[in-house]
């Protein structure tokens, strides 16, 4: 790596990413050549090649030639899938795809090949399978017309760079090795803490009359049987005890001295807090992952409490407005920690899954539009777009774009990312 790169890299280090970009000038050596068609450019921080130096042709392509026999070698989408195409021409006059037979072999970083086959398709000749990104390989092209074989090759990097072993230590670039890994599956939810219906209970009389005696107020706490109020019956003009059903805490008191109530009127409402439910509000797209008996870690908003705990019930209906439905926890709650009324967060676990292939999260950066890690070839760093599916632990599944095995930085790739960006090239389908 060049003493320029080494500058540039601990520019980054010194000022931060995105100010070191404007640190270094567009010499540095990324030696590359992207093809295109029809406007379809492949332009992803290839490097410093002068656009003169690789001759196109009229589709906008690559034109590989040899003594009067020319191929047109392109890149294009046209709403599906980057593909292959090629035009022929011999002495400047089109040749049918038909005559031609061509295969384009493509190395990549790493040692992976592919190779495309050729059929006719209109003017054109078609690749039979996918260029899938990066579009960054050693390209060997053969093409047999008649009796005569014509070959070429060339390099066409992008989205990569070099970095020596000495410059990447010094700048803390960490490489790790791609793998399986266990992930586990959640949903994270909001909801609140309320009253277990099944443990309150209503201090009544069993005569109506008047109110003589209310011993408690809100807040206090009773015992099973304590008498609560003391109420005058209007027929018999006897005293007698209102008591608490249960032990627990007033939580509602709907009493006062000289008050006339009537049989079976709640005075007092004790609940037993103890235990309390959770309620979480379910939205409608995920109402079909949750189940009862899954595990979820409540949290309060705070950050002050965390603790387990399972699904008991899940409403058989959802609220028309919110269109939430609800997951009930059944918690203990023995220090009274989780009040009534305070507001929760939780992690429900959905499911635990192994995945052929996971990389850290931290690792992952956006490179023109793509979701990219930079995988290790020796002191080459590719940009490797990356089909990402489940996320969990400081972890993500990679369903496309790296294998097991493979090496990839995994701190401090923000550096990477600055020496290809630096060019200020676009991805330009």
């Amino acid at each position: 790596m060049n003493t320029r790169l080494s500058l540039t890299i601990l520019a980054v280090l010194a000022l931060g990413g995105g100010t070191a970009y404007y640190l270094y000038e567009a010499g540095h050596e990324h030696s590359a050549s992207g093809t295109g068609a029809h406007g379809h450019a492949h332009d992803h921080g290839h490097g410093a090649h002068d656009e003169a130096e690789e001759p196109k042709g009229p589709h906008g392509g690559r034109l590989l030639v040899d003594g009067q026999f020319a191929v047109e070698l392109a890149i294009v989408e046209r709403g599906r899938p980057p593909e292959f195409r090629a035009w022929f021409t011999e002495a400047g006059k089109q040749i049918s795809p038909s005559a031609v037979t061509l295969t384009v072999e493509l190395s990549r970083p790493g040692g992976a090949k592919d190779q495309h086959i050729f059929t006719p398709d209109g003017d054109a000749a078609r690749s039979d399978s996918e260029v899938y990104e990066p579009h960054s390989f050693d390209v060997a092209v053969t093409a047999v017309h008649g009796s005569s074989t014509h070959r070429w090759m060339f390099a066409s990097p992008e989205m990569q760079t070099t970095l020596s072993p000495a410059v990447a230590e010094q700048s803390g670039v960490v490489v790790e090795t791609a793998g399986p890994a266990s992930l586990r599956e959640t949903l994270s939810v909001y909801g609140a803490v309320k009253l277990n219906a099944d443990r309150i209970g209503r201090a009544v009389p069993r005569f109506g009359g008047v109110v003589r005696e209310a011993r408690k107020a809100l807040g206090e706490t009773v015992s099973a049987g304590e008498v609560v109020a003391l109420v005058e019956a209007n027929q018999s003009l006897s005293t007698l005890p209102v008591t608490s059903p249960i032990a627990g805490v007033i939580v509602d008191r709907a009493v006062s001295v000289g008050e006339t109530v009537s049989e079976g009127s709640p005075l007092y409402t004790v609940a037993d807090l103890s235990e309390v439910w959770v309620d979480l509000n379910v939205p409608k797209r995920d109402q079909a992952k949750v189940r009862v008996g899954q595990s979820v870690v409540i949290r309060s908003d705070d950050g002050g409490a965390e603790v387990p705990g399972k699904i008991g019930w899940i409403s058989p209906i959802s609220s028309p407005e919110a269109q939430t439905a609800i997951a009930r926890v059944v918690l203990g709650n023995p220090d009274q920690r989780w009040r009534p009324g305070l507001q929760v967060t939780a992690s429900i676990t959905l499911g635990d899954f192994t995945v052929p292939v996971a990389v850290k999260e931290s690792a992952l950066q956006t490179l023109f539009d793509f979701t990219v890690v930079f995988s290790q070839h020796g002191d080459i760093y590719q940009g490797r777009p990356l089909e990402l599916g489940r996320r969990s632990g400081g972890l993500v599944e990679v369903r496309k774009g790296l294998s097991a095995g493979e090496r990839y930085v995994t701190e401090n790739s923000f550096l990477i990312k600055a020496d290809i960006g630096k060019a200020g090239a676009a991805h330009d389908h």
